[in-house]
């Protein structure tokens, strides 16, 4: 059989240009097409399979408010400051307080007074206590010799009489005396309570009050100031808040994955270019209204989960109020393991 010779077709040369950019071509437009449905997949259907979301950077926050009213009569910081603990945010004056506490004072004073006489006259009637209960005896006594004498018929009536009329006066002053006695240490006791109580309270009003000077409790930040020079503030009403040094991201975790955030889980935080690495602390069983900057217009009010999230050791942390996005790593056998059984053994391969 004749043997028939393979001859090239002069539109399929091996090393014709041509056919090499419609084969890059065609890989192209199939990449593109891929990372295009890759992309809008993450898009939309992303925040199914793992951590997308959003947070604020928030240190422990403490707030400096009135326990009273007051006027304000001078501010020593502005929003931004460092301040330590102890240092003086603001001079106030109260005059209800001022009123309040020269009036306990002058009720303390009286009752110390009270006091004083109470112990006077506790001393005095211990004194006298000893003389009365040794005229008493001696009345007694007297009384019985006479008796004796009296039935010898020794002695008249009107000095019996007498004796007995002398006893019974005896014993009823060392009666009064025991009485007074008892009577002045109950009261004393009572108004030495009293005093310690009324004492503590003063003590504690100053203490509060620390003549005007709103003291900063914590190490940190001045995140927001409340209020301004001359004005009247009310009962609970704040007037500073200070942000701990110790920083944290308050992020916000969208409900109906098909992921769990567990504490423990590290994140990625993200804030422009930049990308430091953070662990979940908390998850907690509430959710709330997302911030201003966070909500979308014209819908209404978003609420989501709330995560605590402190930054991972070594890393800087970022500045307060940061707006940062929140991301986890994908990892398939992650996501399969929570649906299959056989969830160990693939994480065990993916280790190995």
């Amino acid at each position: 059989m004749r043997r028939l010779k393979f001859r090239r077709m002069m539109d399929s040369l091996p090393h014709e240009p041509r056919r090499h950019r419609q084969a890059m071509i065609r890989w192209v437009y199939i990449g593109t097409v891929v990372g295009l449905v890759a992309f809008l997949g993450d898009l939309f259907v992303g925040n199914l399979f793992y951590l997308r979301s959003e947070g604020l950077v928030l240190g422990d926050v403490a707030v400096i408010a009135a326990e009273f009213p007051v006027t304000v009569r001078d501010i020593y910081v502005r929003q931004g400051d460092r301040v330590s603990a102890g240092d003086i945010a603001a001079m106030v004056s109260s005059h209800s307080v001022t009123e309040s506490i020269a009036r306990l004072s002058s009720e303390l004073a009286s009752r110390h007074t009270r006091l004083s006489e109470l112990r006077v006259r506790l001393e005095t009637a211990e004194a006298i206590s000893g003389f009365a209960e040794t005229r008493h005896n001696i009345a007694a006594n007297t009384r019985k010799e006479l008796e004796t004498i009296m039935v010898r018929g020794l002695l008249p009536t009107d000095r019996r009489s007498a004796a007995i009329e002398t006893e019974y006066r005896s014993e009823q002053d060392l009666n009064s005396l025991k009485a007074e006695k008892r009577v002045i240490e109950s009261e004393i006791n009572s108004l030495t309570e009293v005093l310690h109580e009324a004492d503590n309270s003063v003590a504690e009003l100053q203490r509060l009050y620390d003549q005007g000077r709103m003291s900063v409790p914590m190490n940190g930040i001045v995140g927001r100031v409340a209020t301004e020079k001359g004005a009247v503030v009310r009962t609970g009403d704040p007037l500073f808040e200070i942000y701990g040094e110790k920083r944290y991201v308050l992020g916000y975790l969208p409900t109906g994955g098909l992921y769990e955030v567990n504490p423990g889980d590290r994140v990625w935080i993200d804030t422009g270019l930049r990308s430091v690495e953070g662990i979940v602390t908390r998850v907690e069983p509430i959710a709330a209204a997302l911030p201003r900057e966070f909500q979308r217009a014209f819908t209404p009010v978003d609420r989501q989960q709330v995560i605590r999230i402190e930054f991972a050791g070594g890393e800087a942390p970022l500045p307060l109020f940061t707006k940062v996005k929140l991301h986890s790593k994908f990892v398939l056998s992650d996501w399969i393991a929570t649906f299959w059984p056989i969830s160990a053994g693939v994480t065990d391969l993916r280790r190995g």
